[in-house]
């Protein structure tokens, strides 16, 4: 089973492969001036970078007492039947299992997947591989102990429905006591958790597990919801990663206090948090077995958890929605990974939220967002239309100055005085050689920006538009906003003043084309920004035909009188 949705990495490759391929085009366009000195850019040091793999270490300190000396301690073991509970809320539907007091189910009232509620914690998965939240402290006696327990479960505030509901788990055998209090509010997705280990009743630290893996892989949208799967921690003002890649070559230890600790993916988490801070952190990719359906194992990611006992902690279970984590703990709104245009992509979900909120559809927020967008843009579209103006009047000057060097070999040195002489020409008159494709590279951290948040937020998840489109994460089924997309694009072009030879024009027709065949597998609400992107562009435009020429010919005169 793949990693990351092999449909989200196709979109990815096809935007990249659609902005290089458009960049080539502009610069085999641009009149080439002479070549720029060539610099290098340090590289910078990565937050998130793994720590260099070590091999796995117990993360509980040896033991002044070894696990035989404490099983000689008289104490009546815990006699409890294995049964099931159901905790739930507003938002919740939790189901512990009394042995081991694991975490067996956690389901989304507000999410759901092919008419089924999201669930959360994977299912059918061996028991070697670990269970959700179980406890382990270092020893392997009383692991083993711990790991087939029957707690006793005590529910509380069932009396009363709308109040903090919880459980109460118990277990004592052999020298060792376990005390797992759990209180789940009457809405929301963060519940407060104290685990007390005791060892001959002095408290011992100890560890609960996250995972393996994240999401049941029965869910139709699985592939989408649970993409991307990563292991996450919170350390000095910032969220750092480890991905199954990142621990193919062995377990990493965290040394470093972290204020959480998380299972994460594309759209949902579940994790550990302490304000006070965790002290430490195993992370590892097991591997399961083939399912049937499975053509090679299933790599997963697990993660050890240390605590304190007694301590209090809270776990969040549910979806990347960054108001709902903002509320959960305001630095949860780092687990939304938006990239390297975070700067961009924060404000414009902002704004596009802001939006939703006075329109209540996604699919005109985008577009009430994207007029905005192009409105600041304004000013430099104007410039554009100006130089290609420009630009077209001067073809037959430049034409003139290529006849004179036309007879000469490429690798002739005089054909460097070709360039020199239309470079001559471009600033006598004013013109930037670049200034028509400027436009389209102003756009492009825009376009990078809009498709890291439709991808990325929550939000969009199953949000309608119009008519056929019912989804804005994913792409149009009957690929309509493309290929409207693809024929705005070659009407602006005809807008556009001409510039160049017909076989330059020709190749620029090329580029509709590519960008429509990219953008059929895109997100329709980043297609929708493209589009409506081209619409107002042409709207622009054609107001600033009333004043580009007047701009154009008062230049030229300028640069005559010179």
């Amino acid at each position: 089973m793949a990693i990351q949705d092999p449909f989200e990495a196709d979109m990815q490759k096809r935007l990249l492969i659609a902005m290089v391929l458009s960049m080539v085009i502009i610069y085999w366009l641009t009149p080439s001036p002479p070549p720029p000195s060539e610099g290098t850019i340090p590289p910078s040091e990565e937050i998130s970078k793994p720590a260099e793999p070590t091999p796995r270490q117990p993360l509980i300190a040896e033991r002044q007492q070894s696990a035989s000396q404490a099983m000689r301690v008289e104490m009546t073991p815990t006699q409890a039947i294995p049964q099931i509970t159901l905790l739930q809320n507003d938002n919740l539907s939790l189901r512990w299992n009394s042995v081991g007091a694991t975490l067996q189910s956690a389901q989304l009232h507000n999410y759901d997947s092919g008419g089924a509620k999201v669930e959360i914690i994977p299912q059918a998965l061996p028991q070697d591989l670990g269970q959700p939240l179980s406890i382990r402290t270092g020893d392997s006696l009383l692991d083993q102990i711990l790991e087939g327990a029957v707690y006793e479960v005590e529910e509380l505030g069932k009396a009363n429905p709308r109040a903090p509901s919880g459980l109460t788990f118990y277990y004592q055998n052999r020298g060792v006591e376990v005390k797992r209090t759990i209180r789940l509010p009457a809405e929301g997705y963060l519940l407060e958790m104290e685990t007390e280990v005791l060892w001959e009743g002095r408290p011992i630290p100890f560890t609960i597990t996250l995972g393996p893996g994240l999401g049941d892989r029965q869910l139709e949208t699985y592939s989408v919801d649970f993409a991307e799967p990563a292991a996450a921690y919170y350390h000095d003002g910032a969220a750092n990663r480890y991905t199954v890649g990142d621990l193919e070559d062995g377990t990493v230890r965290l040394n470093s206090p972290a204020r959480w600790v998380a299972m994460d993916s594309q759209y949902f988490t579940y994790l550990v948090l302490v304000p006070d801070g965790i002290k430490g952190a195993v992370f590892s990719s097991p591997r399961m077995e083939p399912l049937a359906s499975d053509s090679e194992e299933l790599p997963l990611i697990a993660v050890e958890v240390e605590l304190e006992s007694g301590i209090s902690h809270a776990i969040f279970i549910g979806p990347k929605n960054y108001e709902i984590l903002g509320e959960a703990d305001t630095t949860l709104g780092e687990l939304i990974d938006y990239g390297w245009f975070a700067f961009l992509v924060k404000p414009l979900s902002f704004a596009l939220r802001l939006t939703y909120g006075y329109v209540h559809n996604y699919g005109w927020a985008i577009i009430i967002l994207t007029f905005f967008i192009n409105l600041v843009l304004f000013p430099v579209r104007y410039k554009q239309t100006v130089s290609m103006k420009k630009m077209a009047e001067l073809q037959p000057r430049m034409k003139a100055i290529q006849g004179k060097y036309k007879k000469m070999k490429k690798e002739d040195p005089r054909r460097q005085k070709m360039n020199e002489e239309v470079m001559a020409m471009y600033k006598k008159h004013g013109v930037n050689p670049l200034g028509g494709c400027l436009p389209l590279l102003v756009q492009m951290p825009f376009l990078f920006a809009f498709y890291q948040m439709l991808w990325k937020s929550i939000e969009l998840r199953g949000a309608p538009f119009v008519g056929w489109i019912q989804d804005l994460s994913q792409h149009d089924p009957y690929y309509v906003t493309p290929i409207v997309m693809g024929i705005s694009m070659i009407a602006q072009q005809k807008m556009t003043p001409a510039s160049g030879d017909a076989a330059q024009r020709r190749i620029m027709m090329l580029m509709p084309v590519v960008f429509t065949f990219f953008f059929l597998g895109f997100s329709s609400g980043l297609v929708l920004y493209f589009l409506f992107s081209n619409l107002f562009g042409m709207m622009f435009q054609f107001l600033m035909q009333r004043w580009a020429p007047e701009a154009a010919a008062t230049s030229e005169k300028k640069a005559g009188s010179e």
